[in-house]
């Protein structure tokens, strides 16, 4: 959470879903929600039809995190930033 509150430059830029302690420490967002493990096989399933879809805007390496960040902060990509195995960031719609 310090690096993307050191990218967004503003702790109000972001939000966390689970790690509320390090929101509360250094003023970042949280959101609550409730977490349907017991549909996990629909929305697996959903998924694997192509019902339910996480559309991907590009995939940036980490050396081009800068680019990344100002492509998010424009908003023209709606959705958070978030690092996957391989060193890629993806900005996600």
């Amino acid at each position: 959470m310090p690096t993307l509150i050191e990218l967004t430059g503003d702790p109000d830029r972001v939000l966390t879903v689970s790690d509320f302690a390090a929101a509360a420490e250094l003023g970042a967002g949280v959101t609550h929600i409730e977490m349907r493990y017991d549909r996990m096989d629909e929305f697996a399933r959903l998924a694997g039809e192509g019902v339910l879809v996480v559309s991907v805007a590009r995939a940036y390496p980490l050396d081009r995190i800068q680019e990344a960040a100002k492509l998010s902060r424009s908003r023209r990509p709606a959705g958070p930033a978030a690092r996957r195995p391989g060193g890629k960031l993806m900005l996600v719609l």
